[in-house]
């Protein structure tokens, strides 16, 4: 509505013109909308069930008294920017960004957002929402709601499949594995069948499932074939490595040579460096990795250097393009151990795994990631097992299902181009974009951060680095028509052009595919 009003005043392009708290507007107006439109769902399911639906009937009131707030809020705003003026166009900017009356009128949109935020907290610590005086359920049914309505595009989530949300809340979940204790028969046996899975599936000879998480995979490399004091050669951050802390592990860095502005590695460079710090361990992968990286030609420069070391390849990002055969495969490219995180492109719990085809390695980074009373417990001891059978059928319909990743690379493609062709500014144009399920935008730290919030309010979430990633998209069911449409909805909020009921649209689309 106000987005409305501001059109109508000449000259006046961007709500970023204005005074603090206008950037809030999208969000604040979205919360409140989706809010309330769940609040007096629940206040009918309620009295259709013959329960008290008095409390959930008091806050949609309270809702639309903040509304009503917002509505003269904008509208004295907007009467204040057409009372303004100015001998040009610059001089109205300007004006826009001093004007005391208009801070006045950023300041209180901040307050209502924090007002509808603090609503829905004490709402939970309250209990008002079930009437059973939980202070979680009412926010983890908020998370649900959100979600459900929304379109997810942050690269390093997945949608869970309802096989693997069933899984993770079974029995497993309080029980130990160890032949130790009791009735643990079948907690063992599901644990050798998912590791059967992952070797047929990565057509690797040895596979670990016992990391709670990707970092931890790292961890156990680190630990397991490397020092204190130790050089161990790693991508650095600024050109989409994975910002491990190797100091607080008494490690020393070497920075694999890149380009920060393309994210390209100089594999000749890169070997020589390793083989100059005398490093016996290094990280390939990235946290930004938009195209495959150069494994063969390192590993084959440090042959030819005569340095023998261990490649470790982080595929936590493309680990299941890689399970069907897309992007690269480092394993056959010669990195000696492939591990990752379990829920980013690979539609799994979160968790970690570790595949390789030496028995020798995979007997050291079992006694970092396994039970082990004989020399003492590394980085596990339990391994929740519940993660372990959710990761097993996870697997399994990613064995059923080999065009997944296909389809990933495809979206993130037409994603791209999309999003390209309506002037909203995305790297890499001249290399095709990606080759992964990743969508790098070419925005700075400030633009990416406020577009993500921007996004957020109508329900598209990626995250505050400018990063879209199409995994969960994919997974879900999308296709190309569907990337046209979401390049369409994110075109108009970048530009900040009007798009008109585009939290309906958003709630609409997500509705047509559902977690299977």
């Amino acid at each position: 509505m106000f987005q409305d009003r501001l059109e109508e005043v000449c000259g006046l392009e961007r709500l970023s013109h204005l005074p603090e708290g206008f950037h809030r507007l999208p969000p604040l107006c979205g919360g409140i909308f989706f809010r309330y439109a769940s609040c007096i769902s629940a206040v009918e399911e309620r009295r259709r069930r013959g329960e008290d639906a008095s409390a959930g009937a008091q806050m949609a009131q309270e809702l639309e008294e903040m509304a009503e707030d917002l509505e003269r809020v904008l509208a004295s705003a907007s009467s204040r920017i057409r009372s303004l003026g100015a001998w040009s166009h610059q001089r109205m900017l300007e004006k826009l960004a001093k004007d005391a009356e208009l801070t006045r009128c950023g300041l209180r949109i901040l307050d209502l957002e924090e007002s509808l935020e603090t609503l829905f907290y004490e709402t939970a610590l309250q209990g008002r929402e079930t009437g059973a005086g939980s202070r979680v359920s009412p926010l983890v049914e908020e998370h649900e709601r959100l979600r459900a309505g929304g379109i997810n595009l942050v690269a390093s989530e997945n949608r869970l499949s309802a096989a693997v949300r069933q899984a993770l809340s079974c029995d497993l979940a309080g029980r130990y594995g160890a032949e130790g204790y009791g009735g643990s028969l079948w907690a063992r046996r599901i644990v050798e069948a998912v590791e059967e899975l992952a070797r047929e599936v990565f057509r690797a000879p040895h596979a670990l499932v016992s990391p709670l998480s990707g970092n931890l995979c790292v961890l156990a490399v680190l630990l397991a074939f490397s020092s204190p004091g130790d050089p161990v050669a790693m991508l650095p951050f600024s050109s989409g490595g994975y910002p491990l802390g190797l100091e607080k592990f008494q490690r020393r860095r070497v920075d694999i040579p890149a380009d920060p502005r393309e994210l390209t590695i100089d594999a000749p460079a890169a070997a020589r460096t390793i083989a100059a710090s005398g490093a016996r361990l290094v990280f390939l992968g990235a946290s930004f990795i938009p195209f495959p990286h150069p494994v063969r030609e390192i590993a084959a420069g440090l042959e030819e250097l005569g340095h023998r070391c261990l490649i470790a390849y982080d595929a936590s990002h493309v680990l299941g393009l890689v399970a069907c055969g897309e992007f690269q495969d480092p394993l056959r490219e010669g990195a000696h151990i492939l591990l990752g995180s379990t829920h980013k492109s690979l539609f799994g719990p979160q968790g970690g795994i570790i595949l390789t085809g030496d028995a020798g390695l995979a007997a050291s980074l079992r006694k970092m990631l396994e039970l082990d009373l004989e020399e003492g417990i590394g980085l596990v001891d339990n391994p929740h097992l519940h993660r372990i059978a959710a990761l097993g059928l996870a697997l399994e319909k990613l064995a059923g299902d080999p065009s997944y990743g296909r389809r990933v690379v495809e979206n993130a493609r037409a994603l791209a181009a999309a999003l390209h062709e309506k002037g909203v500014p995305v790297r890499f144009a001249d290399r095709g974009y990606t080759l992964s399920h990743q969508v790098l935008l070419d925005l700075g730290e400030e633009e990416a951060r406020r577009l993500c919030r921007a996004l957020e309010g109508h329900g598209i979430f990626m995250d505050a680095w400018g990063r879209l990633g199409t995994a969960e998209v994919t997974h879900a069911g999308m296709g190309r028509a569907e990337m046209e449409d979401i390049a369409e909805w994110i075109s108009g909020v970048y530009h900040e052009r009007p798009v008109p009921d585009l939290r309906r649209k958003v709630r609409e689309l997500a509705t047509l595919f559902p977690c299977r």
